[in-house]
């Protein structure tokens, strides 16, 4: 009888734990079946403009509105040019984005994860149309034990569409390329040069200290002294490609700038900056950006003083 009783207890305790494996593999199976393929999908050569929400301008509406081939971006009454490269890179996230894994179906979660009233919310127009409508929360990491650098899939962000409950993992790091201030967007080229083609600057400063470099039988030369060829290469590349960080939109010049620095090439004039005085710094403008103003903070190297580019007097 006792071994009967075993007999039937054994039944039952198999009997469950196929009935518990059994429902964890539906629910996993069903799980995953849910999972949708893509959470937008949309031709980015439709989208005339994206409309950002973002945590940086406390929830402020930014437009990065394209018009023909360039962006503009604009805030409250306030409009400037965009950073195509900005702005074609984050509306290229938006192809075929794809969730790595369903987190939660619970609205009550929305703000463990960062993807209700405190997410960056992103639309995606076709004029007043909307195409896509996400929630971008905060991110994660999934790095294994020992591994020293993160492989694809191991950065994610937490995502939701903004019309739907359920809350996604996507790959990327996608909360630092829509939570973003105005002025991020905007174009910070301050000057775009090719040094090859550069044969003469004149440095107009305060005092009668300006200087003329100049190359001169293919040798640089600082008001009519050798210079450091160099010092004066390491100058020149930095002109190529140089863009500024601080804008200093509240700069109104009241007068002719104290400073310039004319850039010429072999047809003539390339490029023209011009400085004025402030207490703390000075502030720049390039012809490459007629009307843009920068503070100088970032830009010093580009105001050369004559000792920059002499030789190393020998001791």
């Amino acid at each position: 009888m006792k071994k009967f009783n075993n007999k039937i207890l054994a039944i039952i305790l198999v009997s469950l734990a196929a009935i518990f494996v059994l429902s964890r593999v539906y629910r996993a199976s069903s799980r995953e079946s849910n999972i949708r393929s893509e959470l937008v999908n949309i031709d980015t050569a439709a989208v005339t403009e994206m409309r950002l929400y973002p945590n940086a301008e406390k929830n402020k509406e930014i437009r990065v509105v394209r018009e023909g081939k360039n962006w503009t971006v604009k805030i409250d009454n306030r409009t400037a040019t965009a950073e195509a490269g900005s702005a074609i890179s984050a509306l290229n996230y938006f192809v075929h984005l794809k969730p790595l894994r369903l987190i939660s179906k619970k609205k009550n979660k929305w703000n463990e994860f960062h993807v209700g009233d405190t997410s960056t919310q992103v639309k995606l127009m076709k004029g007043n149309e909307v195409l896509a409508d996400v929630r971008i929360g905060k991110i994660g990491f999934n790095q294994q034990p020992g591994q020293q650098q993160f492989s694809p899939g191991s950065v994610f962000t937490y995502v939701r569409l903004s019309s739907e409950n359920e809350v996604y993992s996507v790959e990327g790091f996608l909360e630092s390329v829509y939570n973003r201030a105005y002025n991020d967007w905007r174009n910070k080229s301050f000057l775009r040069l090719q040094q090859n083609h550069i044969s003469k600057i004149t440095f107009s400063y305060p005092a009668d200290s300006g200087f003329v470099l100049e190359k001169k039988n293919k040798k640089w030369q600082v008001d009519n002294t050798e210079a450091d060829s160099m010092k004066v290469k390491n100058f020149l590349s930095q002109l190529e490609n140089k863009n500024a960080t601080t804008f200093a939109d509240d700069f109104s010049p009241a007068g002719r700038a104290q400073a310039a620095i004319q850039i010429f090439g072999e047809t003539g004039t390339q490029t023209t900056v011009q400085a004025w005085k402030r207490a703390d710094d000075w502030v720049l403008t390039s012809s490459y950006q007629p009307a843009i103003y920068f503070s100088s903070k970032g830009l010093e190297s580009v105001m050369g003083r004559k000792k920059d580019f002499l030789p190393e007097k020998k001791k």
